[in-house]
């Protein structure tokens, strides 16, 4: 009987030794991050027959387990994906409100400074100080503008360079998550408590940077991890790579992939959540979108003005030339399409109609026909929307005309091939001045367009004209031809860049250009696309010098306040500080998502806590408990001693 007695004693005592390390160890633990409480299951020992009756053999800890609720870890791995992305997103937006809000006033202040300067010069047509000033303020705005583009293009690598920063971690993070499987799969019973533990830890930390998936099986919580929509980053102990890959077709557009076996596969950015997917979306939605908007800016405010110019004489009487650098120069068409590596394709694009020129990017796909091997050209916007679809004519330099831009196709993407178009990023960037020569400016002006007009085309005549006299160009009433009359009212023989003659020219025109012939001799006209019925032009060629006249430049100053962008709805300087308005609410829109993050980040971890965490007072009440239990286990030994002993003498 002492002898049952002593072992129901030593198992108590161990029992009871047992709460305390694990009441010790959750005390000694309660600031570290990501303990979870520990708790020691304590169950009974089987009962014995003895005397013909079952009696208790005392107790033992049958698991050491720890506090935890799978679906409360999930909620906070969540919620901790999506205030990092907030978080993420309202700091950069931060960084870029400040930066456009103070880029805005400079260009605007710069661009209203310019206007201020043909103002003057429109008061005194001919003196060269007045011309100057007009010379040096336009040179300001295009250097503003160079700025902005190289301060938008080195945000835009700075971004990149964070995502690879933090896709190196998330590499990290998957080669330690992969250890740790390891050794819990070489663990034993609560050693594995402490190793959970970590892996949680290691979990919510990559839910920073990605969306996270666990999936577990009964040996382990962790056991495979899938970042994204269901990419595996680790599967048991085997970890896989991130890696940065350039962008197709433009290698500044880099993504991110995962290494698979001898593959990267792309992963889309809108799937990957957390900073990385913020970042990636700041990128495309912000930054770039800013630099198309500055580039369509600098576009708009550029050919308008070079328009204005060609439509004039310069001080000397010859025709005005661009003021700044011609916005569908060779290198500039070209640089707006970007083909894949080896790509044969040979396309350009033109701005001919800043008014409906959007600041936006465009994929053009080819589609060959099975049978007949036609072509078919459909183009899309940035929303991944059908913009326009044509038919491939079989023609070297088909021309596609939309929203403000000439696509030409010289030689044709092969089938399944994805041309990428930017009609206006490079446009901030490539803006410079083309003469330097204050007599250049274009004060009177030579060709007017008659106030009914409801098109946007631009009517110029090209240097080298001979002919001379006042001369209408007229559209049809259909708007499909154009033809001009002299000022006798006698329709002239025309001819286009095709060849093709006649008193009346289909329109639009191949390039725009045409030559007209009388008697006088010979002019090339060029006369952009977005004409309509019954516009009409009035050019005077041979027009000589006439002193004080500041027609040219009366026309340039209301360039100021017209409307001459977003189809009409707002002015180059509207633009400036709409882009300056939207980032304006879109860092409000991620502060405000923040702090709703924020409350059910802070719901989510008390939500853990309460179950999780550790409490001090809790654990002193355990302690004291199974102190008390240790020592009256202690008391049964020495009872079972001293019967024991008694036994003994009384033999």
């Amino acid at each position: 009987m002492a002898l049952d007695l002593l072992q129901i004693g030593v198992s108590g005592l161990r029992s009871s030794q047992k709460q305390l390390n694990v009441t010790g160890h959750n005390i000694n633990n309660v600031n570290t991050p990501g303990y979870s409480r520990q708790l020691a299951e304590q169950k009974a020992n089987d009962a014995v027959w003895l005397g013909g009756d079952y009696y208790g053999s005392g107790s033992y800890i049958d698991n050491v387990s720890r506090a935890y609720d799978r679906f409360a870890a999930r909620e906070l791995t969540l919620t901790t994906t999506q205030l990092h992305a907030s978080n993420e997103k309202a700091s950069q937006l931060a960084i870029m409100d400040d930066y456009i809000s103070r880029n805005a006033s400079k260009t605007v202040s710069n661009m209203n400074d310019y206007y201020d300067a043909v103002k003057s010069l429109a008061d005194h047509p001919n003196d060269m100080g007045s011309r100057k000033a007009v010379i040096e303020n336009a040179g300001l705005v295009a250097s503003t503008l160079n700025s902005a583009h190289g301060n938008l293009t080195d945000m835009h690598r700075e971004v990149s360079d964070q995502v690879a920063a933090s896709v190196s971690r998330v590499n990290t993070l998957g080669q330690e998550l992969a250890a740790l499987n390891a050794r819990v799969l070489e663990s034993q019973g609560g050693e594995k408590n402490d190793l959970y533990d970590q892996q949680q830890q290691l979990i919510n930390e990559l839910a920073e940077y990605t969306n996270v998936t666990v999936l577990s099986d009964k040996e382990n919580p962790a056991q495979t991890i899938m970042i994204g929509q269901g990419y595996t980053l680790v599967s048991g102990v085997e970890p896989s790579k991130l890696t940065i890959v350039p962008g197709e077709p433009d290698p500044s557009q880099s993504q991110v992939a995962l290494e698979h076996g001898n593959s990267l596969k792309p992963l889309k950015a809108e799937s990957m959540g957390g900073k990385i997917g913020a970042l990636i979306e700041y990128r495309t939605d912000v930054i770039e979108k800013g630099m198309n908007e500055v580039g369509r800016m600098a576009i708009g405010f550029a050919s308008e003005i070079n328009t204005m110019q060609r439509q004039g004489l310069d001080l000397e009487g010859q025709p005005g030339q661009n003021l700044f650098t011609d916005v569908n120069s060779l290198s500039a068409q070209q640089q707006r399409v970007i083909t894949e590596v080896g790509s044969t394709a040979d396309i350009k694009v033109a701005i001919d109609d800043v008014k409906q020129l959007k600041a936006d990017e465009y994929r053009l796909e080819t589609e060959a026909d099975p049978v007949t091997g036609a072509l078919t050209y459909s183009l899309f916007n940035s929303a991944d929307e059908l913009v326009t679809q044509a038919a491939g004519s079989g023609v070297a330099g088909q021309q596609i005309a939309v929203d403000g831009m000439v696509i030409e196709i010289g030689t044709p993407p092969v089938e399944g091939e994805s041309v990428q178009i930017r009609p206006v990023r490079q446009g901030a960037g490539e803006i410079s001045l083309n003469t330097n020569d204050p007599k250049a400016i274009a004060a009177q002006r030579v060709v007017t367009e008659t106030e009914t007009n409801t098109g946007n085309a631009h009517l110029e005549a090209l240097p080298g004209a001979t002919a001379t006299g006042r001369y209408q160009v007229q559209l049809s009433a259909a708007g499909d031809s154009v033809s001009v009359t002299d000022a006798n009212g006698n329709a002239l023989t025309l001819t286009d860049s095709l060849g093709n003659s006649g008193t009346a020219l289909g329109y639009p025109l191949q390039d725009g250009l045409f030559q007209l012939t009388d008697a006088s001799g010979s002019a090339t006209l060029r006369l952009t696309r977005s004409g309509q019925a019954n516009d009409s032009f009035v050019v005077e060629l041979g027009a000589k010098p006439a002193e004080g006249d500041n027609s040219n430049l009366m026309a340039m100053q209301s360039l100021q306040t017209e409307k001459s962008m977003n189809g009409g709805r707002s002015s180059i300087i509207d633009l400036f500080e709409g882009l300056s308005t939207d980032v304006g609410i879109q860092k409000q829109n991620a502060e405000k998502m923040t702090q709703i993050n924020q409350m059910d980040f802070d719901a989510a971890t008390e939500r853990v806590q309460s179950l999780s965490g550790v409490n001090l007072d809790e654990e002193a009440a355990n302690l004291m408990k199974f102190q008390q239990a240790y020592m009256a286990s202690s008391r049964i030994m020495s009872v079972a001693k001293e019967t024991f002993d008694t036994l003994m003498r009384a033999i």
